[in-house]
């Protein structure tokens, strides 16, 4: 009688197996569609926030423009005198501030050259010495 009951148990060990393991595959692609509709909302709001980002640079570009050109007139008329000089004045505050900008760009990107040379560098030294390891390690055996 014992028997018989083990083959019946033994059964219901395998399809107990065999429902966790399925519980557990659904668990499994429950989460990933979990993370895929995370993922496509965050992407969403993501995009809502770059568009905005995109269009406040826009008006404040505008807005920049605007005040670069109203700023020629209230120096002529107040420092120089003549319209022209204002305008001058403002080109070469513009041109000034222009050179400064595209040297600091300048000496960023020649640092961060440097820097990823240095990385290479590190790289090729550690692969000459990972080979000096396996030739020695192949003449030894």
């Amino acid at each position: 009688m014992s028997q018989a009951a083990e083959p019946k148990a033994d059964a219901g060990l395998g399809a107990l197996g065999r429902e966790v393991a399925d519980d557990a595959v659904r668990l499994v692609h429950a989460e990933i569609d979990l993370a895929k509709a995370q993922f496509k909302d965050a992407a969403r709001r993501l995009i809502v926030a770059v568009v905005l980002i995109v269009a406040a640079s826009v008006l404040l570009l505008i807005a920049t423009i605007e005040a670069l050109g109203a700023l020629p007139i209230a120096f002529s008329q107040r420092l120089f005198g003549n319209p022209w000089l204002g305008w001058v004045a403002l080109g070469g505050v513009l041109a000034v501030l222009a050179a400064l900008l595209a040297l600091l760009g300048t000496l960023a990107v020649r640092r961060s050259l440097t820097e990823g040379k240095q990385t290479v560098d590190a790289i090729k030294e550690d692969t000459r010495w990972v080979k000096g390891l396996t030739r020695r390690g192949s003449s030894e055996s």
